[in-house]
C-alpha cells in the first residue's frame, strides 16, 4: 500500500522527512525503516529524507516496505469480515477466543487468523489491533493493516464523536433507567490481573441504558446498553459488579448469586457482546459504524426470552 501525497503551494521548500512526520502523520520509527528500504519516492524516483518539495510533485512512501517484522504469525482460521477497506479491517470475534497472542498462548488466536486473511489476500502479512477484547466478549475488533493506520485508528476512536456500544445482561439491576458510571478503576494490586474501582485508579466513564428486565427465581436479569467513554481493562464489567450487577457468567467479578444464575441458564462465558463501534474513518473523515450481530448461542438465547414477552418470567 502506497501513501500518496500531492505537493501544492505550501509545500514548497519543505523537507520529505517533516512532510512525512507532520503532515502524513508518520511515527520517527516508521520513516528509519522506509529509509532504511528506499521506499520514499518523489515522481516516482527514490528520494533522500533532506529532499526539498517543489509544489506540484507527488510524494509517495511505499508503507508495506516500512513494516516492521509480522507481529502475529498467520495462520489459517475462520474470520467473520464485517468491514474492510484500504487500511482497516473489523470482524466479529468469537467468544472464548484470545484477541491476540499472550505469555501462554503463541497460536490459534483471532490475530494469528486475520493476519492468515490478509497474507492470502494482499501479499502481505502484517496487521495491527486497534482495540481488544476479553477472550469472553465477542463482537466488534478493528485492525489495521500497518502501523500508520493504526495509529490514525487509534487516534480517531479518541475523539469525542467515537463510541463503544456494548450489549450485557446482568445478574441483578443497575440503579437507574439510564445513567452513567463514574468510577475510577486500579488494579487491585501490582501486578494482579483483576481489577477494583478505587480512588487511585485512573478515570473510567461508562453510560448505560437498561433495555429491558426479567425475573429469574428470586433475581432479576437486565438487559442493558453500554457506551464506553474511557478504555480501562475490563471496565463494564468492574462497574457493573462494584454496583452489585455482575455481567452473567463473569468468573472474575461475578459473586454466588451471578455464579448460580450463570449454571442455572447454561451459560459457560461472559454474556458480553460489543455491538458496535462508531468513529470516523481516518482518511476520508466519512462516519463509519461497525456492528457485529450476536454470534453466541448462549446470549441469542437471551435475547430470544427477552423477545416473548409470555416467557418474560424465566423459571
Amino acid at each position: 500500500m502506497r501513501l500518496v501525497y500531492p505537493a501544492t503551494a505550501g509545500d514548497e521548500g519543505r523537507k520529505v522527512y517533516h512532510v512525512l512526520k507532520n503532515t502524513l502523520a508518520l511515527s520517527a520509527q516508521q520513516i528509519k525503516r522506509l529509509k532504511r528500504a528506499g521506499a520514499v519516492y518523489v515522481d516516482g524516483e527514490s528520494v533522500f529524507m533532506d529532499r526539498r518539495l517543489v509544489p506540484g510533485e507527488t510524494l509517495e512512501a511505499d508503507l508495506a516496505a516500512g513494516e516492521a517484522a509480522p507481529e502475529f504469525p498467520p495462520e489459517d482460521g475462520d474470520v467473520d469480515v464485517i468491514y474492510e477497506n484500504g487500511g482497516l479491517l473489523a470482524v466479529n470475534k468469537p467468544s472464548g477466543m484470545l484477541t491476540h497472542p499472550s505469555r501462554g498462548k503463541f497460536t490459534g488466536t483471532l490475530a494469528n487468523y486475520v493476519s492468515g486473511y490478509v497474507l492470502k489476500k494482499y501479499s502481505e502479512p502484517n496487521v495491527h489491533c486497534v482495540n481488544r477484547l476479553d477472550r469472553d466478549t465477542s463482537g466488534v475488533v478493528l485492525f489495521a493493516r500497518n502501523a500508520h493506520f493504526k495509529n490514525l485508528a487509534v487516534a480517531a476512536l479518541r475523539e469525542p464523536e467515537a463510541e463503544k456500544v456494548y450489549l450485557a445482561y446482568l445478574a441483578g439491576e443497575l440503579p437507574e433507567k439510564r445513567g452513567v458510571i463514574d468510577l475510577p478503576i486500579d488494579r487491585e494490586r501490582e501486578g494482579a490481573q483483576k481489577r477494583v474501582v478505587r480512588d487511585t485508579g485512573k478515570r473510567a466513564v461508562t453510560e448505560y441504558e437498561v433495555l429491558r428486565r426479567a425475573v429469574a427465581g428470586e433475581s432479576v436479569i437486565s438487559e442493558v446498553r453500554l457506551s464506553l467513554r474511557t478504555g480501562r481493562t475490563h471496565q463494564i464489567r468492574v462497574h457493573c459488579a462494584y454496583l452489585g450487577a455482575p455481567v452473567i457468567g463473569d468468573r472474575l467479578y461475578g459473586d454466588s448469586r451471578s455464579v448460580a444464575l450463570a449454571e442455572g441458564l447454561g451459560v459457560t462465558g461472559t454474556l458480553l457482546h460489543a455491538a458496535a463501534l462508531k468513529f470516523r474513518e481516518p482518511l476520508s473523515k466519512d462516519a463509519v459504524t461497525l456492528t457485529a450481530p450476536v454470534n453466541r448461542q448462549e446470549m441469542m438465547k437471551m435475547g430470544e426470552i427477552f423477545r416473548d414477552l409470555d416467557k418474560a418470567i424465566i423459571r
